[in-house]
């Protein structure tokens, strides 16, 4: 390898989830009515291998995505909570499900954007100092989708 002027490793990752959600958009839209996706999430993490010899561990983000898979993901914006239910009013929309089935994610909207943003920062809070970036895509369908890339600061900066 005397030749090799750097090394850059990287895992990549992916999994389906079926959710359902709905905007809130200032116009009329079918995306403001309570509808679902198979979503796709692609997850790429740089940097080194960690002591157990991994870049971020696969498991975390397989349990990561079980949390979504099924469920009505919402803003933290629209809900009040009421002994094991979530009360969800937005888009003239009064719903009422058990928290069980409800992601309230802290968000002002439920878009890919804001989705792909909601599992970056999970995937950062389990990702050790030896990460130096996570990139996060959210498909919606086979034509779109959103991504977004959290840089992270070196170690012992």
């Amino acid at each position: 390898m005397k030749r090799v002027v750097s090394i850059k490793r990287r895992i990549y990752w992916t999994k389906e989830f079926d959710s359902s959600h709905f905007l809130e958009l200032e116009y009329e839209s079918k995306c403001r009515r309570l509808h679902g996706h198979t979503y796709r999430v692609e997850v790429e993490i740089e940097g080194e291998p960690n002591e157990h010899g991994m870049i971020f561990d696969f498991n975390h983000l397989s349990e990561l995505i079980k949390t979504l898979d099924h469920k009505v993901i919402v803003s933290e914006k629209w809900v009040r909570y009421e002994e094991g239910y979530v009360l969800i009013e937005k888009n003239d929309k009064l719903l009422k499900l058990p928290r069980s089935e409800v992601v309230v994610i802290d968000k002002p909207n439920v878009t890919a954007e804001y989705i792909a943003e909601w599992i970056s920062e999970r995937i950062l809070e389990n990702a050790g100092e030896n990460v130096r970036e996570i990139r996060v895509r959210v498909w919606e369908d086979p034509r779109s989708y959103a991504e977004i890339t959290l840089t992270l600061k070196p170690q012992g900066s």
